[in-house]
């Protein structure tokens, strides 16, 4: 707002001067210092204009990449408990672990509930965020895609495993391109720790919520030595 005002007050003035050095003609020095003062503080209107229209650009730029960056670490941790593989996924990786999805994988409970919370978070971000999406082309779009995954359990269940692994694949390999990372599809059977086994999810699920739990009380400890401040205790999901 203040930008705006600022704007606007050095508009008029600059308006201003250059009708007085009209009025007064060119040929006197008031009307030429006028004209000059005019123009140069119209010139320097012009500079901060484009110069905060960079930076603004600049910013939704980054807040956008920052929404990307999150959306696609929820999905390599839904896709990691689902799967198994690397803690640390790249693109590659984690787009070789997506290619081997099979029909035949069991679909947990709470492993469908993380698929589940990425649509809900990607529908969260367009309705929030939509500005700051539209300065990364294509990064819109992406997101559309995986609000669908919002709506899984309505699939039918004999396409249901191959449209999410559909999505997954479509959406990891567009973020990877707005991002700069590798989009090259590993093999998945050069990928180890591979396991889509219902202990498997289970482990790695308890797994990732024990540490969320630790780093919640660590953040809890934290926060009291400073005074105090409310640190909500993670759940575990819970199916419905």
């Amino acid at each position: 707002m203040f930008r705006v005002v600022l704007g606007i007050v050095f508009f008029v003035t600059s308006a201003t001067l250059i009708a007085a050095s009209t009025f007064l003609g060119q040929q006197s020095s008031l009307g030429e210092i006028l004209g000059n003062l005019g123009t140069e503080i119209f010139g320097i209107l012009v500079t901060i204009a484009l110069v905060d229209w960079f930076l603004e650009k600049r910013r939704r730029q980054d807040r956008g990449r920052e929404l990307a960056w999150g959306i696609l670490h929820g999905v390599e941790h839904a896709v990691w408990v689902w799967q198994g593989g690397p803690r640390q996924l790249g693109t590659n990786e984690l787009l070789g672990i997506i290619s081997g999805i099979r029909s035949q994988n069991d679909l947990e409970p709470f492993t469908e509930g993380l698929i589940l919370n990425v649509g809900l978070q990607a529908r969260s971000i367009l309705q929030r965020e939509l500005s700051a999406l539209k300065s990364l082309p294509g990064l819109p779009e992406i997101l559309r895609d995986l609000v669908s995954l919002a709506t899984i359990r309505d699939l039918p269940t004999s396409t249901r495993i191959r449209t999410i692994a559909e999505i997954l694949e479509a959406s990891v390999t567009g973020l990877a391109r707005v991002l700069g990372q590798p989009t090259d599809r590993m093999p998945s059977g050069l990928i180890w720790y591979k396991d889509a086994t219902p202990e498997g999810q289970d482990e790695r699920y308890r797994q990732a919520w024990s540490i969320g739990l630790s780093q919640a009380v660590g953040t809890l400890a934290t926060g009291s030595r400073a005074g105090p401040r409310s640190v909500p205790t993670p759940e575990p999901f819970a199916p419905e």
